[in-house]
This record gives C-alpha cells, structure tokens and sequence, in this order.
C-alpha cells in the first residue's frame, strides 16, 4: 500500500469520525432546546403574571414595552389584549361599586369549588390617600 493509498484511507476514516461527531453535537444541541423549553415553561407555571400596580392616569399611552409585554389588539379606548411571556391577557374593567379600575389578566384554571382563577398581569388603578399611621407606631418610629 502506497502513502498515498494511507493518506486517502486516513482521510476517508477522518471524515466518517468527524460526520458522526456532528451528528452526536446535532443530537445534543436539539437535547438542550427541548430542556430550554421545558425551563421556560416551569418558569412561565411559577410566575403566571406579577400583578404589577400603575396609576390608573397611566393607562393611555402605557408603553408595554417596558413589561416586556407586547400590545396584540387594541380599541379606542387603548390596549384590550397583551402578550407577556407567551401568554395573552385581557383587558377588564367592570361596572361596579368599586374604585374605577383598568386591569389585563388571564385564566389560570379553576378553584377547588369550580371557580375561574385569574392572573393579573398589571391593574391601573386611582392611587388613594394613605391612611394615618397610628399613634403606636409614630411612637415606635420616634424610639
């Protein structure tokens, strides 16, 4: 056998080690996709939306953005549906006895008595006067 009969067989045999070499790095990097998909669901199931708190002044021109939220539809009357961390939320603001409200929140499942459970995304809402701190505890503060 010739060196250049060597030379080609050894080049051959590099080639056929490399190619399956890729192929174990190919099986592994889809390997690692599936565990980062799995993680970000995980982390998507721990922490269903953060509930943030706005001034209800704040609602027109929000910038969702800033939430890592992303506007999917709107009205008139501004955003009425979100995208945050791959999920949507709705926009809600009831007629009620309540202080007036705008908030963007989402079905997570129902209740041990069958009743909807909700995630809420962000509330606006009118910022109230705080109440009086009460005399035991300016009392403590001054101590």
């Amino acid at each position: 056998m010739s060196d250049i009969d060597r030379t080609e067989k050894l080049i051959v045999t590099l080639g056929q080690r490399i190619s399956e070499q890729n192929e174990i790095l190919q099986m592994i990097a889809a390997s690692l996709q599936g565990v980062e998909s799995h993680l970000r669901q995980i982390a998507i199931s721990s922490n269903p939306a953060p509930n943030y708190q706005r001034p209800l002044s704040e609602y027109i021109g929000f910038d969702w953005l800033s939430i890592g939220a992303t506007v999917l539809k709107e009205d008139d009357d501004g955003a009425t549906a979100v995208e945050w961390n791959g999920q949507v939320f709705t926009r809600r603001s009831p007629h009620n006895k309540f202080d007036a409200a705008i908030w963007f929140s989402r079905c997570v499942g129902k209740d041990a008595d069958g009743n909807n459970r909700y995630a809420r995304l962000i509330s606006f809402k009118a910022v109230n006067d705080a109440e009086p701190i009460a005399a035991k505890a300016r009392k403590a503060i001054g101590s």
